[in-house]
């Protein structure tokens, strides 16, 4: 054989053995498996919890790398990535992130705020938030921070839309008089006239400080301490509407109703616009019920409820799922909720806040609900559920 064609075989040789070993700074694929138990114990819906802990590979060095929300996933995660006999550089970052310092809570100041799946106007609306509402802050980036609702949903929410605050702040907002939105829509304004300039509109289920009543007329103050006036005959003060709450059928399909005719908007939780889940989320948090955000974690509440031929199982105010039913094949799959009426009929948003009917014979039939329908949850009366806050 001639030297050049030995040599060439070398090469040949040595280039192989290269591409055989891992790239430096490349994900572990075996330690990322193992991590997987960690991720499924602290973060099995990264809706509503963080767990991105990934393992480089540097030589000899393993570097864990990513965020979690709790101290004890990160001992966890450290922990299975040195039993497997590594040695472990921790570049965990535990959120809220240490550069907010104390300022980790925001306190909502417009009528609805967009959370989004990341930071920017383009991107994917996830969820909103109202206007009094209190958020814990995550982690900031741009203008935009990463915040967690009320009810532990996750998203982007543009610094401007709210009161940037410490716990103390939070604390004085929380004990301080206030009033909520009853009526569909309402409007602060400079001064106690219709005729006045606007400070900002609201919507139903917004909180504002409560200030003196001047005849038909309240004045009000914001979260981030602008003041104004609202036409009383559209809100109530915050702590008689709370001990008012009662959850019962009547009461839940009066405020279902309420919202006939509003538009359908992904991410939508207010009476701007609602998507399915955000919809049956507002109606029940109106009667002092605090549902999961979307349709799939709703369906986890409550019990399950035994429908029976013609839907005769079910009772007013109970939450209907549709979706794909479990086969041997495919698991189940929730993709959209309604709720109960009776005799057939159920009110949900699909375009618009709508009645349909599960009766072929009516005029308002929804044979794709029909055939869609998976299941059925009842809320009313069991417990544990939680309240409103």
């Amino acid at each position: 054989m001639k030297r050049s064609a030995i040599v060439l075989l070398f090469l040949a040789a040595l280039l192989s053995s290269f591409s055989c070993a891992p790239t430096p700074g490349a994900v572990d694929e075996r330690l990322a498996e193992s991590l997987k138990p960690v991720r499924e114990e602290f973060a099995p819906d990264r809706r509503v919890a963080v767990f991105t802990v990934t393992p480089e590979r540097h030589g000899r060095v393993v570097v864990a790398k990513g965020e979690v929300d709790n101290p004890e996933a990160k001992n966890k995660a450290l922990e299975v990535l040195r039993a497997a006999g590594e040695e472990v550089l921790d570049s965990i970052l535990v959120l809220p992130d240490p550069a907010l310092g104390n300022n980790t809570f925001g306190i909502v100041t417009v009528s609805v705020g967009n959370m989004r799946s990341k930071p920017g106007h383009p991107e994917e609306l996830g969820t909103q938030v109202l206007m009094g509402m209190v958020v814990r802050i995550l982690k900031e980036r741009r203008g935009w921070c990463f915040v967690q609702s009320h009810d532990k949903y996750l998203g982007w929410l543009e610094e401007g839309s709210m009161n940037v605050t410490h716990e103390q702040g939070v604390k004085e907002w929380l004990k301080a008089p206030k009033v909520i939105t009853t009526g569909y829509f309402g409007i602060v304004r400079q001064r106690p006239d219709v005729k006045a300039l606007p400070v900002t509109d609201v919507v139903t289920g917004v909180l504002l400080g409560r200030g003196k009543k001047s005849g038909g007329w309240l004045e009000v103050s914001l979260p981030n301490g602008q003041t104004g006036f609202i036409e009383a005959s559209v809100v109530r003060e915050y702590d008689a509407w709370r001990r008012s709450r009662k959850l019962n059928s009547e009461n839940v399909e009066a405020a279902a109703k309420l919202f006939v005719g509003v538009p359908y908007l992904w991410g939508g939780t207010s009476a701007k616009g609602f998507d399915c889940s955000g919809y049956t989320k507002t109606v029940f948090r109106l009667n002092g019920l605090e549902l999961n955000r979307d349709a799939n974690q709703q369906a986890l509440m409550g019990e399950e409820v035994p429908v029976g031929g013609d839907f005769s199982g079910l009772k007013k105010g109970d939450l209907l799922f549709f979706g794909r039913k479990a086969s041997q094949e495919r698991p189940e799959r929730i993709w959209h909720v309604g709720i109960y009426l009776g005799e057939k009929e159920f009110i949900h948003c699909a375009g618009r806040v709508r009645i349909n009917s599960f009766d072929e014979t009516a005029p308002h039939y929804d044979p794709d609900r029909l055939n869609t329908f998976v299941r059925a949850r009842r809320v009313i009366g069991i417990s544990p559920i939680p309240e409103v806050g």
